[in-house]
């Protein structure tokens, strides 16, 4: 098995990686396409940022960020629909035909991006790969197929650790190539009719072909005939949710919904408070991101495995949501205009830490607890309503930030985002640990 959970974490690496590839360039490539005229889809989507602020502020960097909050939403609003398809799917057909499917969709979704010379094929791009977005929770399931229940833990941190090394390589590759003459292209693609930064979403493209490859060639099937549940019911989490048959689960779901609901602002907001106010260039976002990445991985690739089966999965996430309101409250001061002239960076650092440090426990944990209560037949299906109710969160996050950074800014976006960590840690509390025979 240690060959399928190899394969499986390099499949969310690849995932991960040409998701976050597009992180460091988004602020321009927002610019570049707004800078043109005559494309309905963004004339539309523009008409709705100024209706949104009406006249509230003429700041161009702000107006740029609401429109960035109403376009990042449209990936994981999409995925909140489809998640919890392709993971009950998967509990009734076998992992490997949905992850062929949605990697091949997520191949040709990166394919239509790097071809995108306009705003309208630049959203399709973004429709197609959200709508595929199921890869990450099939191969959550497959990993909970190929582990024990003492391991459990320690497979979702190997899940985690392959996110994290993505989140590393995405943004740096992302914002090194970003700055690359695309002129190689020119003897085999068009470059007039490719995206603003093309060495970027090609390389998104290569490695979604990759991912594919790996899954067709090299994954087994890790559900048995056996243990395969025939489809039936509501799948959707916004139908069926209420039918799991689980109240911890339910509340699992919630709770992960209501983290990544402030969690994604705060990404959200960083990535425009980077470009923005402290004048980051991609690469220097990207770095960033690396060093984000990089304390993810050593968390979970680290420290989960070796507490894995020894600590209580409900004392990690309350170490976890500490840390997380420790990052806000040093995130929120490093912003404000006394602080920022004098050791904001070193500030900005520690607060990141903590952040990283309270995601990379988090994640994992909630992930191992809504596991070990599900039965083997259903950990797709749970697995892909947990990711689903995330992704709601992350999808709506954009919207609700990006309204309060373009009109009372970053540090009241950042304050937000902590006040709502303080609430997390009191609802986490009231989290259930899983028994032994769960």
């Amino acid at each position: 098995m240690r060959k399928q959970s190899f394969i499986l974490i390099l499949t969310v690496f690849i995932d991960m990686m040409g998701f976050s590839l597009i992180f460091p360039i988004f602020p321009e490539t927002l610019n570049h396409f707004l800078a043109q005229a005559g494309d309905p889809v963004l004339d539309l989507l523009a008409g709705w940022t100024s209706r949104i602020l009406d006249g509230r502020t003429s700041d161009w960097k702000l107006f740029v960020a609401l429109f960035g909050g109403i376009v990042a939403s449209l990936y994981s609003i999409l995925q909140f629909m489809f998640s919890p398809i392709w993971g009950k799917l998967s509990d009734s057909t076998g992992r490997r035909p949905v992850l062929v499917f949605t990697c091949t969709g997520s191949f040709l979704g990166y394919l239509v991006w790097l071809f995108s010379g306009s705003f309208s094929l630049f959203v399709l791009s973004r429709l197609i790969t959200g709508l595929m977005g199921g890869n990450v929770s099939v191969a959550t399931a497959a990993m909970a197929d190929s582990t024990s229940e003492q391991d459990r833990t320690k497979g979702m941190g190997m899940i985690g650790a392959g996110i994290g090394l993505g989140f590393i390589a995405g943004p740096s590759i992302g914002g090194i190539l970003a700055h690359t003459d695309p002129s190689y292209l020119l003897p085999f693609l068009p470059l007039e009719k490719m995206t603003i930064f093309p060495s970027v979403a090609l390389m998104a493209t290569a490695a979604s072909f990759v991912n594919l490859l790996l899954i067709l060639f090299r994954f087994r099937e890790t559900l048995p005939h056996n243990l395969r549940k025939k489809s039936e019911g509501r799948i959707h989490p916004a139908l069926g949710v209420f039918d799991l048959g689980s109240k911890e689960i339910m509340y699992m779901g919630f709770l992960n919904l209501y983290f990544l609901l402030f969690f994604s602002g705060f990404e959200f907001s960083l990535n425009f408070y980077l470009d923005q106010f402290l004048g980051y260039k991609p690469v220097s976002i990207g770095y960033t991101f690396v060093y984000i990445g990089l304390i993810i991985v050593f968390v979970q690739g680290g420290i989960i495995r070796r507490i894995s089966g020894k600590v209580p999965e409900k004392k990690v996430g309350l170490l976890a949501s500490v840390f997380l309101i420790l990052g806000f409250s040093f995130l929120y001061f490093s912003s404000t205009s006394v602080i920022a002239s004098e050791g904001s960076t070193f500030l900005l650092f520690v607060a990141l830490t903590f952040l990283a440090m309270g995601s990379a426990f988090l994640n994992p944990t909630v992930s191992s607890i809504v596991s070990l209560f599900s039965s083997p037949s259903e950990q797709g299906k749970n697995l892909g309503i947990l990711r689903s109710l995330g992704s709601f969160g992350r999808g709506i996050s954009p919207i609700i930030f990006s309204v309060i950074y373009s009109q009372k800014g970053p540090q009241t976006s950042f304050l937000v985002s902590g006040i709502l960590s303080l609430l997390f840690l009191g609802l986490f509390l009231f989290v259930k640990q899983p028994s032994p025979k769960n």
